[in-house]
């Protein structure tokens, strides 16, 4: 089931933190055990979200990865979701039946980053890249978009979450360093294909500078009625934000406009082109699909198993 050092008779585990042991995906044990464990939390959880998936199954020679993540996946059954963290390009690792998407970091956080930073953000690691944030125009913004997309096939991409910060990475409202930035990059999520992940409180607007800042718990008791003397409510800053930012509240709506415009339903993002302008002062950004004749669709990958 794990892996030992021969020498030492001591067992491998991640990245040397001993209660994470390396799983031996060769081992029929691992798999019955681990498929056991997936299976039994479903129900109450909608699926899962497999942590350092690119290293799942892999170690020095050993490459399971793509036939445990089919084995996860046909375990699970068609109403579970199994998506993939990966911090780099995960096009390598997708399909052929197993992970249903990743959390897309290449292919939208960090050209969304790069593009709506603010002026004055001063970071010291681009998503764990040293060196800081670097500045991309809205027109190379769009095409990283393609680049990456380019690479996935239609079922993966519109699988993958579309993110702009985790529980692992500053808040995004500290890397646009704006409200209007922040917005502008919500509507991107909204609008571009793919499933809109948002990590909680940053519909709020909270900041942090990384992963751990960025955990900082934050008030969410409900709102009860108030006593005498006591306003029995969240802070009005806090409050306020929730009126503007209550993304569960416009979901069927959001849902229905985006099954409306044909080019959000079918990935076109040609308009980006004509629509993107820089974020700045006396500017107006924003992304609309512009009058065009329908594109000649390409032929979409087939997963052969």
């Amino acid at each position: 089931m794990f892996y030992f050092d021969p020498a030492t008779g001591d067992y491998e585990s991640w990245w040397g933190v001993k209660t994470l042991p390396k799983l031996n995906w060769g081992s029929a044990l691992v798999r019955e055990r681990m498929t056991a464990v997936l299976k039994r939390w479903l129900g109450p959880l909608d699926g899962w979200r497999v942590d350092v998936a690119n290293m799942t199954g892999r170690r020095a020679a050993d490459d399971h990865l793509h036939e445990v993540a089919a084995l996860l996946r046909a375990e699970l059954g068609p109403g579970a979701a199994l998506i993939a963290e990966h911090n780099h390009d995960a096009s390598p690792d997708l399909d052929r039946d197993g992970w249903h998407g990743t959390m897309n970091y290449g292919g939208f956080t960090r050209p969304v980053w790069a593009w709506l930073r603010g002026p004055e953000t001063d970071l010291e690691h681009f998503l764990g890249v040293p060196g800081g944030i670097p500045e991309r125009d809205g027109l190379a913004t769009l095409a990283t978009f393609r680049s990456f997309a380019a690479h996935l096939s239609w079922r993966s991409y519109v699988h993958s979450w579309q993110l702009l910060d985790s529980h692992d990475s500053p808040r995004v409202r500290t890397v646009t360093g704006s409200r209007e930035r922040h917005l502008l990059a919500a509507g991107l999520q909204a609008t571009l294909p793919g499933t809109p992940m948002i990590f909680a409180g940053s519909e709020f607007g909270l900041t942090g500078v990384n992963g751990e800042h960025s955990r900082t718990p934050h008030a969410v008791e409900p709102p009860r009625r108030p006593g005498p003397g006591d306003a029995g409510r969240l802070p009005r800053a806090v409050r306020a934000a929730q009126g503007r930012a209550r993304p569960a509240a416009r979901r069927p709506a959001l849902a229905a406009r985006r099954r409306r415009l044909p080019g959000v339903r079918a990935g076109d993002v040609r308009g980006v082109d004509r629509g993107v302008r820089t974020a700045g002062a006396g500017r107006a950004a924003h992304a609309r699909r512009a009058p065009h004749r329908p594109l000649p669709r390409a032929r979409r990958r087939r997963d052969t198993g």
